[in-house]
């Protein structure tokens, strides 16, 4: 079924509504640590994005991921975002006092209404 932009523009109001939240996005900054290595600063890139963060369940529940020397449960999120939001796998997410990597940006739908981002807990 195809849609106008009359429509499109109406769907994305209607999810707008839908993005309770506020987020920042972070980027990466790396220098040289003068040892062959970098140092990286995370800095804000955009802050007060509306968003909506949910928990994924998936095909991942009951796995377990090594941290800091520890067992503890993979966790995965699904963050909506406003369809014209720049994000990348290169960022990462500050919501609610939580850090999350993005793992995945979907990108590849025929309307794009809102962005979906795959998150775990950094």
């Amino acid at each position: 079924m195809a849609i106008d932009s009359a429509m499109l523009s109406a769907m994305r109001e209607a999810i707008a509504e839908l993005l309770p939240d506020t987020c920042n996005l972070l980027t990466v900054t790396r220098s040289a640590d003068g040892m062959g290595g970098n140092t990286e600063t995370w800095g804000t890139a955009t802050s007060g994005v509306s968003c909506r963060v949910d928990l994924q369940e998936n095909m991942m529940a009951g796995r377990e991921m090594v941290t800091s020397q520890s067992l503890r449960p993979y966790t995965e999120y699904i963050l909506s975002i406003p369809y014209d939001t720049v994000i990348t796998t290169d960022y990462r997410v500050e919501h609610s006092g939580a850090t999350y990597a993005v793992i995945s940006v979907n990108t590849e739908q025929s309307w794009m209404a809102v962005k979906r981002c795959r998150m775990e807990v950094v």
